[in-house]
């Protein structure tokens, strides 16, 4: 039985409700009450046929690149459970949860950046001039890693592969702080930070005029959904150092280790 160092903390959780079981459960497991308030939903593209298409062509791919667990849940989804992968593919991770959901797949990731952002891994993906690497990716995701192999002389193809939508949660949200006491919100992308931010404006809620005492904890996975957060006038307590679920936690143990159990 692991130490139950969130003893009566309760911690928000905003991931997307299909993603969301194993951070509850560790949460649990250490003492805490965690609360679901899934701020998003993760749906399949408006239209498939640009994903299903470049899937259809792997073996003209030299580089599968997946920013995200949801990519290659798509992808797995777009392809079938019997899917085989062409043996000249490379393929790349931006962190750990992102590797793992590709291991789980039977596939091999060749490589991971030095920080789980896209911007590390547009500067040092091993990609040599002509290249054809397959971005598949979310709806909200902006240009940057294209337009940094595309400067490298890679040849990016890039279909939608989800999209991601509010949730009740992102209302919930706002509820749960005016009827409880809640130690800990946490971040795991920066659309949940901003569905959550959208729902808690619309409530009359803003966090960063909370009493700091007692206000909530932000906790985030990681730097980009750190910068969401501040952009959108959070004040920001923890950052993990790994970007999943137990460099998550350890932020939270971190921070709620230097303030009382919220009554």
């Amino acid at each position: 039985m692991p130490e139950r160092m969130l003893e009566g903390r309760c911690i928000v959780v905003t991931r997307a409700a299909a993603q969301g079981a194993a951070l509850l459960d560790a949460l649990r497991a250490l003492g805490a009450t965690p609360i679901a308030a899934p701020a998003i939903r993760i749906l399949p593209p408006e239209d498939p046929q640009p994903l299903t298409a470049a899937l259809e062509r792997l073996e003209e791919i030299d580089w599968l690149v997946c920013t995200s667990a949801n990519a290659v849940h798509a992808i797995l989804a777009a392809r079938g459970p019997d899917a085989t992968w062409p043996e000249t593919l490379r393929v790349a991770a931006v962190g750990t949860s992102t590797a793992v959901a590709l291991r789980a797949a039977g596939l091999a990731v060749a490589f991971t950046p030095s920080q789980a952002v896209a911007d590390a891994l547009g500067r040092e993906l091993p990609v040599t001039a002509g290249d054809r690497v397959l971005w598949p990716h979310g709806d909200l995701a902006g240009p940057a890693l294209i337009d940094a192999l595309a400067a490298r002389g890679a040849t990016v193809v890039a279909p939608v592969a989800y999209r991601t939508v509010s949730d009740a949660g992102s209302l919930g949200v706002a509820e749960i702080l005016r009827d409880g006491h809640v130690d800990a919100i946490t971040f795991t992308s920066g659309s949940t930070v901003r569905h959550v931010v959208d729902g808690l404006t619309a409530a009359g809620i803003a966090v960063a005029d909370l009493d700091p005492v007692t206000r909530p904890l932000i906790v985030c996975i990681g730097p980009v959904t750190a910068a969401a957060a501040r952009d959108c006038g959070l004040p920001v307590d923890a950052v993990a150092a790994s970007h999943d679920d137990a460099g998550l936690i350890d932020a939270l143990l971190r921070c709620c280790a230097t303030r009382s159990v919220a009554v």
